[in-house]
């Protein structure tokens, strides 16, 4: 059993400019509908990003915008995004840059991303864009529009239903005191090493079933920190938790598990597209934008809920790419079930959008590693 993060590591002020090696691969990304625009000469466009925003087959971009995305890939980590973004001034050599929301919230405001020009010919989905994604903390901060909600999903836990007794069809509403609390799964939790991801969930548990007043699971008060941490301590004591994972490849690698739908909720999530400030000056505006408005589109939609089971805004038109493209329908119920999947975990009422910038990650992050050592 595991808690799931698929999306973020946190972040705090000292790891902002820890190391990390970066890879560089070519990569072409995404596009704007389902026909190419016949361009006699393509665009070369470079993207800086987390590697679930890629694509299976680069070329489709270039089919539907003219415009070859190369990819520079990073991992889930917000300390490494946000040093190459502040420090290593990745704006100055890409013009787009794909990461968590949230980064908006500084890198907006310190104007690193341009804000995203609403009425831009180019971007003709965004009118029809759910408010529910394009007024999320993927796009928005202090009121100004920074990104484009390109996917999303909202993690809680996975479980084996023979082990609580549950339906393994994966439709029960499960209480997350079998991560904590349940005699049946003593000693048999697997917890992500990452305060942002269990510390956070852990406080939801502890603020929606009465136990603390906690009003952002997301972002604790330095005491709200220290009383879900010392929750977390009394349940690693009695023997709750076996083992801790470091990330979403290797959790899989532990378990095959049933994902929740968490009685608690879970921790929302959302990948945005942003612009940094450099681009536009370069004069690449018009074939970002293109770019940008693929993303809302059918066939990255309808590609990326096959290929890794994400949803995102106008799933509508993922499924009308799919149909018009001959998908079997099997594939195109698949779809379906996917956008019916995460909507359901989207609007389940306790349910909390993470923070990778979160305020106080300072305090949350020294906390938790009285966790990880006791």
């Amino acid at each position: 059993m595991t808690t799931m993060d698929t999306m973020e590591t946190g972040v705090s002020r000292r790891s902002f400019l820890k190391s990390a090696a970066g890879v560089s691969v070519a990569f072409a990304g995404s596009s704007l509908g389902f026909a190419s625009l016949g361009m006699a000469q393509e665009t070369v466009l470079r993207a800086y990003g987390v590697t679930t925003a890629q694509m299976d087959d680069p070329s489709l971009i270039t089919k539907a915008t003219g415009v070859k995305l190369e990819f520079t890939p990073t991992d889930a980590d917000i300390g490494v995004f946000m040093r190459d973004a502040l420090a290593n001034n990745v704006g100055e050599t890409h013009d787009i840059m794909i990461f968590d929301g949230g980064t908006q919230d500084i890198l907006g405001p310190q104007g690193f991303y341009a804000e995203i020009d609403e009425d831009n010919p180019a971007l003709d989905l965004w009118e029809r864009t759910p408010d529910f994604w394009k007024k999320s903390d993927i796009s928005v901060y202090d009121g100004k529009t920074y990104g484009v909600p390109i996917l999303g999903n909202c993690d809680a836990f996975a479980y084996f239903p023979d082990a609580i007794g549950a339906n393994p069809n994966g439709l029960d509403e499960i209480p997350y005191t079998v991560l904590y609390e349940d005699d049946r799964t003593r000693g048999r939790v697997a917890l992500d090493r990452v305060f942002s991801q269990s510390l956070a969930c852990m406080a939801n548990f502890l603020r929606v079933n009465g136990r603390m007043q906690i009003e952002d699971p997301a972002n604790l008060t330095p005491e709200q920190a220290k009383a879900v941490v010392d929750y977390a301590v009394e349940r690693k004591k009695a023997g709750m938790f076996r083992t801790l994972h470091n990330s979403f490849e290797e959790q899989v690698q532990l378990i095959q598990p049933v994902y929740a739908y968490a009685v608690e909720g879970g921790k929302k999530w959302g990948h945005g597209a942003y612009i940094p400030k450099q681009a536009l000056d370069r004069g690449n505006g018009e074939a970002i934008y293109r770019v940008l408005n693929y993303f809302l589109g059918g066939e990255f939609r309808a590609c990326q809920a096959r290929d890794r089971s994400y949803a995102g805004p106008n799933m509508d038109l993922g499924v009308e790419y799919a149909e018009k493209s001959g998908w079997t329908p099997e594939q195109i119920e698949e779809l379906r079930a996917t956008d019916k999947k995460i909507e359901r975990k989207m609007s389940t009422p306790n349910a909390f959008w993470a923070k990778p910038t979160a305020p106080n990650a300072d305090v949350m992050e020294q906390e938790w590693q009285r966790f990880l050592s006791a």
